[in-house]
């Protein structure tokens, strides 16, 4: 399934409530600064919800599309069948007639010369050929055309599955992006509200209400909160780049996309109990590996028709001046011709025996990877569930560490916590709400990987 885009700027201003219990710091803002965040967020959750996805980013189909247009390897795929296809009528042409004709003129430099008052020679003569061949019996060549028949089929299941890898990666660059985005969006919040904090702590010691240390261990959680929004606008701006690498664009790092990370939920995977099965046979690179097989067992079978005969049909026709011995100056010609190689100093034998080994290698190579895929299927599947549980973790501890930031910044107002303890929570807020984020990604990939792993990307 293709996670569709989604206008999400509406519930991210829900989730600006959340975030502010996350980054609020160990403090409690004063009326007319809190009042101001009401504000902002109420306005920012009043406007439209219509916004289009021009405005916010791309969204995931309009990714997948631009990857297939301006995606430099998804055209060199192409390229690739159509080289497939070339050596296809390449070899078809080997089993057609040939065709040829040739002409000439020729000055004789002793000049005429007569016998008897017959001409035998010109001075100058001209003549006119056309000949055709064609092969009655030649098995290698029709080995060949099959073996290119067969390569063809290979190459278009490999560049099936090329674009399905350039798919997945770019789904993953895709929702790495959108988590990057959601970092960046904590880490502001936790500035903005650190510095309020901050603010207000200096006004405090003014007053005679606050010691000088309670303004430097704001200060310090500024400069904590700046160095992790820092860290996060790095991460966005690599994400941004990845995919703008994937898109054909140049990467400047303003690449945003269109996607809401709180939808991913967390609970029992719909894929459980799929640790059992195993990789389709039909995925398309094990599809061009049995036609690759399949190929060189054809090329092996050419090899060894070479030890029989082969038959050629020839005709020709030339005009050219009326001679002695041709005085119509037309003559045809109609021939068959037989070859046999009896003897190479056992080069087909050499190449036979190197043609065995090397499609009994490709098949053992195949079955191999057939049961590394199962494992990795698996290992996917079992990640998925993992990813999926962790989610619920994730949320659990957001929970817990909001409600002991609540009853910590309870006991500060009261006198029996010290502001390093409300800071400490504070602290651990923000820290599993970026944890619940990032599970939110790792189940996001891990749900792709197996898809594209199954051969199910849509």
């Amino acid at each position: 399934m293709v996670v569709r885009s989604r206008t999400w700027r509406a519930r991210a201003r829900s989730c600006s409530a959340v975030s502010a219990l996350l980054v609020v710091g160990a403090w409690t803002l004063p009326e007319a600064a809190a009042q101001q965040i009401e504000q902002r967020d109420g306005a920012e959750s009043s406007a439209p919800e219509t916004t289009t996805a021009s405005a916010t980013g791309l969204s995931l189909d309009e990714v997948l599309r631009e990857l297939e247009t301006q995606n430099e390897s998804w055209t060199i795929t192409e390229l690739q069948i159509e080289q497939s296809r070339a050596s296809r009528r390449e070899a078809l042409g080997s089993l057609l007639p040939q065709l040829s004709s040739s002409a000439n003129v020729t000055y004789q430099g002793g000049g005429e010369v007569e016998v008897q008052g017959n001409t035998v020679r010109e001075a100058v003569e001209w003549g006119v050929n056309a000949n055709a061949s064609m092969s009655l019996f030649n098995a290698p060549q029709y080995f060949t055309y099959r073996q290119a028949d067969r390569q063809l089929d290979a190459t278009q299941a490999q560049s099936a599955w090329q674009r399905t890898l350039l798919q997945l990666e770019a789904e993953e660059s895709f929702y790495t992006l959108a988590a990057a985005q959601r970092d960046v969006d904590i880490a502001e919040s936790a500035v903005d509200l650190r510095r309020a904090y901050l603010d207000r702590s200096e006004a405090l010691v003014d007053a005679g209400l606050a010691v000088a240390v309670d303004v430097s261990r704001a200060r310090q959680q500024v400069l904590e909160a700046e160095q992790t929004l820092l860290e996060a606008r790095q991460n966005l701006g690599n994400a941004a780049d990845a995919l703008a690498y994937l898109l054909g664009r140049e990467p400047d790092g303003e690449l945003r996309v269109d996607f809401d990370p709180d939808v991913i939920e967390g609970g029992e995977s719909s894929l459980q109990g799929a640790t059992n099965s195993e990789v389709s046979r039909e995925r398309e690179d094990f599809v061009s590996r049995r036609y690759s097989i399949e190929a060189a067992e054809l090329a092996r079978r050419a090899t060894w028709w070479g030890l029989v005969p082969s038959l050629q049909l020839t005709a020709g026709a030339q005009l050219g001046q009326p001679t002695l011995f041709n005085p119509n100056g037309f003559n045809w010609t109609v021939g068959i011709g037989a070859s046999w190689l009896l003897y190479d100093g056992g080069a087909r034998y050499a190449r036979l025996d190197r043609a065995s080994a090397q499609i009994a290698e490709q098949e053992l190579a195949l079955k191999r990877d057939l049961r590394q895929a199962s494992t990795e299927l698996r290992r996917a599947s079992r990640d998925l569930d993992t990813a999926r549980a962790a989610i619920d973790v994730a949320r659990e501890q957001v929970q817990v560490a909001q409600e002991t930031y609540e009853f910590t910044s309870a006991r500060f107002e009261s006198g029996l916590a010290t502001s390093l303890e409300v800071s400490d929570a504070s602290q651990q807020l923000l820290s599993a709400e970026l944890r619940l984020n990032q599970a939110r990604l790792q189940a996001r990939l891990a749900e792709v990987r197996y898809r594209y792993l199954e051969d199910l990307p849509e």
